[in-house]
């Protein structure tokens, strides 16, 4: 299975311009009915459907034939199947209620192959995959203006990097929060 997979850190005050920038970019989240893998809605942003820091998958509508559901057995209930879905998974990241002093490392996730039962992989089609490079891109250009780290390719917001200054935070040595 291949991916591709974007890491950055957000401030609170950003996830509202990401969504705005989700709505200039036209793109729709995915919803699920837990209980009936027939009802799959697409959904406007911003996101109303849970918390703000809930992990969604977002896409565009021309690839919505193309979202597929898998039974999660253990919890008995529908979800999206990221491995074969035009999907892309965003996780804010962000400062949790619970804890004002850590922001929690965000990112966009998918995959862009994956393997059937015979063993052979099966790639996600090339307008997908450029898609996703643009919104990459796109998304770089417009929040993630430093690289806080070279070796592992992590961005953080210019928000994000002030409320590092304005506090004294520094970055965990595993790149998963910045707390202070």
């Amino acid at each position: 299975m291949n991916s591709k997979q974007l890491n950055f850190f957000l401030s609170p005050d950003d996830l509202p311009l990401v969504y705005d920038f989700f709505i200039r970019m036209e793109l729709k989240y995915v919803r699920v009915n837990k209980y009936d893998p027939d009802d799959i809605n697409f959904e406007s942003f911003p996101f109303r459907h849970g918390s703000a820091h809930e992990q969604i998958f977002i896409t565009r509508m021309d690839f919505s034939s193309q979202i597929h559901v898998r039974r999660n057995e253990a919890a008995s209930e529908y979800c999206i199947d990221l491995e074969k879905s035009l999907v892309l998974q965003f996780t804010p990241g962000g400062i949790y209620p619970f804890n004002s002093r850590i922001i929690n490392r965000g990112s966009f996730y998918c995959t862009t192959s994956y393997f059937v039962s015979n063993g052979e992989s099966v790639g996600k089609p090339d307008e997908f995959k450029k898609w996703v490079d643009k919104l990459f891109k796109s998304f770089k250009k417009e929040f993630l203006l430093t690289k806080l780290d070279e070796r592992f390719g992590i961005y953080i917001s210019h928000r994000g990097s002030e409320w590092m200054k304005d506090t004294g935070a520094v970055v965990d040595r595993t790149f998963e929060r910045i707390f202070f």
